[in-house]
C-alpha cells in the first residue's frame, strides 16, 4: 500500500513501513477457511441463552481473547450500571422483555 502523495511519504521514515509491515504479518498467519466454517456451524448450533456475544478463529491470538474478555466486562458494567443488563440477556427459548 503507498499513498499518492510519494513525495510526502518519504518524509514519514521509517512509520512508512508500518501499513507493509501489518499487511505481510496478518497475510502469514492467514487461517483455514474451513475453520471459519466449522465456527459458524458451532454458532448456529449453540442453544439460544448459550451463545457468546464475540467468538475468536484464527492461528494466532494476538491478545484478541484478552481485549474480548476485557470488552466483555467492560460491557457487563455499563449495562448493569444502566439497569438494563436483564433487559439485554438471553433467555433460552425466547428474547428476553418478551410476553
Amino acid at each position: 500500500m503507498t499513498a499518492a502523495d510519494e513525495a510526502r511519504t518519504n518524509t514519514y521514515g521509517a512509520v512508512k513501513e508500518i501499513p507493509a509491515k501489518v499487511n505481510a504479518a496478518l497475510s502469514s498467519q492467514a487461517g483455514n477457511a474451513q475453520e471459519v466454517a466449522d465456527a459458524v456451524l458451532r454458532i448456529i448450533e449453540t442453544p439460544a441463552g448459550e451463545k457468546q456475544l464475540r467468538y475468536f478463529v484464527s492461528p494466532q491470538n494476538f491478545g484478541v481473547e484478552e481485549i474480548n474478555a476485557l470488552a466483555k466486562q467492560v460491557q457487563t458494567n455499563l449495562l448493569e450500571g444502566f439497569g438494563l443488563a436483564a433487559d439485554t440477556k438471553f433467555l433460552k427459548g425466547k428474547a428476553a422483555g418478551s410476553v
